[in-house]
């Protein structure tokens, strides 16, 4: 689990390399998710195991590292659907916010030029010898009246 003094101690650079964004960033992330926390706990309720910092942790983790759900829960202490819903939460709250707003597809595709991408290496590959052909199919033949 991480604390928030943990990562305020953290340089720009190795911030950058464990969350992939930049602090300003994480820190606008982190007063999105506490407001959406603050209101979603107005009445009460049952206090949760994970803090709001450590459930971004999480969202990152997963996201930017590729672990998976499995990895997580087992560091934090939870279980995968408890991770599964914390990384779900996370992903709706901060879609919500104008500020995390990804454009659609259709957006991205008029504003980027086409590009067309031609692979074109050689590959060696191995043909089977002008005598064996026949051999092959007499033996899938002998094969299928096996079977039958």
């Amino acid at each position: 689990m991480k604390t928030i003094e943990q990562i305020k101690k953290l340089s720009d650079e190795k911030f950058q390399r464990i969350f992939g964004v930049k602090r300003q960033t994480f820190f606008l992330m982190l007063d999105k998710l506490n407001q959406q926390f603050i209101d979603s706990h107005k009445n009460g309720g049952r206090p949760p195991k994970i803090n709001v910092l450590n459930r971004l942790c999480i969202f990152f983790a997963y996201y930017k590292n590729y672990r998976t759900m499995e990895d997580i829960a087992s560091e934090y202490g939870i279980s995968v659907s408890t991770t599964y819903d914390i990384i779900r939460l996370v992903e709706k709250t901060l879609s919500s916010c104008e500020e995390f707003q990804v454009p659609d597809k259709r957006t991205l595709k008029e504003k980027a030029p086409d590009i067309v991408v031609i692979d074109a290496t050689e590959c060696e590959i191995q043909r089977v010898k002008k005598g064996l052909q026949n051999f092959i199919a007499e033996r899938k033949r002998n094969i299928h009246k096996k079977l039958k």
